[in-house]
């Protein structure tokens, strides 16, 4: 009896640690775009959401994670995140991002856009947006 109460107590638990809502590296050549189903293959780009139930998805560049937000609607994520061109293959929120687009920059998806943890002043010809900013300059284009 005593074996079956703390079976009981155990599988709730193991339920709760196993169903989180924490992000996941991207597996650049292995995992594809959610968006254009593109594979993710260049380091320096890409962007993943958690929704707050735990759901993964994952973009081969930012280009592609915006329109996917706007078109899923009211949708609740746990975590908003990006690669940093200066970080390649690390996700960051991206409220701690900053945004450049430059012709300097071959994104996946053609945008000319890369995020970087800190802007890149030396950059000619370009635009710094911050993640308010960013989702406003992608659904104008």
């Amino acid at each position: 009896m005593k074996r079956n109460i703390g079976l009981m107590l155990l599988i709730p638990i193991l339920m709760l640690v196993g169903c989180g809502v924490n992000p996941e590296p991207i597996a650049f050549g292995k995992d594809y775009c959610s968006y254009c189903k593109m594979s993710i293959a260049d380091p320096k780009f890409g962007a993943e959401l958690v929704t707050s139930k735990g759901k993964i998805y994952k973009f081969d560049a930012m280009e592609c994670m915006v329109p996917y937000m706007q078109e899923q609607g009211e949708t609740e994520y746990a975590h908003i995140l990006g690669i940093a061109f200066d970080d390649p293959g690390e996700l960051h929120p991206v409220e701690n991002l900053q945004f450049v687009v430059s012709e300097e920059f071959n994104s996946p998806m053609g945008a000319t856009l890369a995020a970087f943890r800190k802007a890149q002043p030396s950059i000619n010809d370009h635009e710094i947006h911050d993640w308010q900013s960013l989702k406003n300059h992608l659904s104008t284009n």
